[in-house]
């Protein structure tokens, strides 16, 4: 088996997240495709090492780097054609397709939760938000074509009502994660279309509610949303409850307010298909966090862990808890 050591891989995760955000200051589309394709290069030794002990992980890295690669031809491609030929329009939408498929937006996101499935929990944390977000601040969001910007958004839109109602169809917790980062990409997509504040907003948000959802379940000793009740430990319950209600959207926790401000804005500037589009999507993920709660609080404290609690336990339950209560409320004020 691969196995690096932990100085190795962070040093990895490093050198990705590096040329991530250089890839946001790049002045030409050409060292954004550059920056895209070094920042995966390092990410995949990270994902395989540290994924190694579940059999599985050549599954996951595989179609991960193919899909990657796929997408990085495709800009490539436009690249091309803006250099060579005065096709302007057709290198538009080969550069759209590009970063439609390696964001796994609607309809091009079939990759993700086969992808999320044979990772590891670290690994799901950098490709389904971390990666992400810097790679939406780098897609262009001007386009001369209107046909080709109206596209963009309205895959984004579709992939934030589409990602709560797969969330449904979901019977173990990678998959469930996976829909999870389709719907939260296509709004932060949606966000970059108003304002870059509201983006950077919402990213900053998303990843530390997702930080928080994916330190708790590297703890889970199961696979199945039916059995976190039983195989989660009890000292976790508090946080996992704070942040199933926060992504819930219960008022006035964290992602409540979080998406407020972004139906506000939205408003503000007349989007009121968008407007409906998220208030749709909310719904749908307010009946999918009641029914993760409703079949696992009935079986909360049936795994009695006996051994003394750590500091890093009680620091993450404690930490994990306050964002989600408070954090909503500092949102606003700060706003």
């Amino acid at each position: 088996m691969f196995k690096l050591s932990s100085l190795g891989s962070v040093t990895f995760v490093l050198l990705s997240l590096t040329f991530s955000v250089y890839m946001v200051f790049a002045l030409s589309l050409f060292w954004v495709w550059v920056m895209l394709d070094l920042s995966t290069i390092f990410l995949i030794p990270f994902l395989v090492c540290q994924g190694a002990s579940s059999g599985r992980w050549y599954k996951g890295v595989a179609m991960y780097f193919v899909v990657q690669f796929m997408g990085s031809a495709m800009i490539l491609y436009s690249i091309m054609i803006f250099w060579i030929t005065g096709l302007e329009s057709y290198g538009e939408w080969a550069l759209i397709i590009g970063f439609v498929l390696k964001l796994g937006l609607f309809p091009t996101h079939f990759w993700v939760p086969r992808v999320f499935a044979n990772l590891h929990y670290g690994g799901i944390f950098i490709v389904g938000a971390v990666q992400k977000v810097f790679m939406i601040c780098a897609v262009p969001i001007m386009y001369e074509s209107w046909s080709c910007s109206s596209a963009v958004y309205l895959s984004a839109l579709a992939s934030a009502v589409y990602g709560p109602i797969a969330m449904f169809n979901s019977n173990d917790v990678k998959t469930f994660l996976a829909y999870s980062s389709v719907n939260n990409t296509g709004l932060m997509v949606i966000c970059n279309m108003v304002s870059t504040t509201l983006l950077g907003i919402y990213a900053f948000v998303y990843v530390i509610s997702m930080m928080f959802l994916v330190l708790i379940f590297s703890s889970y000793n199961g696979e199945s949303i039916l059995g976190i009740g039983t195989s989660l430990p009890e000292f976790y319950n508090a946080s996992f409850l704070s942040i199933a209600i926060s992504f819930s959207g219960f008022p006035p926790f964290t992602d409540f307010c979080l998406k407020f401000l972004v139906l506000m804005s939205c408003a503000e500037n007349s989007m009121w298909v968008v407007v409906c589009g998220v208030l749709m999507s909310g719904f749908i993920n307010l009946l999918v966090w009641i029914w993760v709660l409703i079949v696992n609080t009935r079986t909360f404290n049936a795994l009695n862990t006996n051994i003394n609690v750590s500091l890093y336990s009680k620091v993450l339950n404690a930490s994990c808890v306050l964002w989600n209560v408070c954090g909503g409320m500092l949102l606003m004020a700060v706003y």
